[in-house]
């Protein structure tokens, strides 16, 4: 299944993320997946990285950063075919504490790379025009 990982680089510890992206590369290249891996350099890049991706035939699209790039990710999958999964890194990790999935990078890149995976339908909200996919706050959450 072709997929694109979209690695934030400052999401989270940034002395994990240095360790992080040879591992990303690596286990890309140990599974032989039809993939690649992009980094995104500044705020909404995660969402053009993705739109992208659905534009070039990927059916999978690996956020790996936290819930910031989660939300941008799946904000470009929204009423696309393909599949959002992640590999939390960042530094409150939401969702995906909320869905159950691994927190541990390498337990994470094993579910992306199961053949059938966990997939679940996720409610959206919209605010303002703006899709939410995790949380949303008001007054001094915000």
């Amino acid at each position: 299944m072709k997929t694109r990982f979209i690695f934030n680089p400052v999401s989270g510890r940034h002395a994990r993320n240095a360790r992080l992206l040879p591992l990303l590369r690596d286990f890309i290249t140990a599974r032989a997946l039809d993939a690649d891996l992009v980094a995104t350099e500044g705020p909404g890049h995660a969402t053009q990285l993705a739109r992208a991706a659905v534009q070039s035939g990927c059916l999978r699209v690996v956020a790996v950063g936290g819930d910031g790039t989660m939300n941008e990710v799946a904000q470009a999958l929204l009423h696309s075919p393909a599949a959002l999964a992640l590999v939390p890194c960042g530094s409150g990790n939401g969702l995906a504490l909320h869905l159950g999935l691994p927190l541990a990078p390498l337990a994470a890149l094993e579910l992306v790379a199961a053949v059938g995976g966990r997939v679940a339908a996720v409610d959206t909200g919209s605010v303002n025009g703006r899709p939410f996919f995790n949380a949303m706050g008001l007054g001094l959450d915000a």
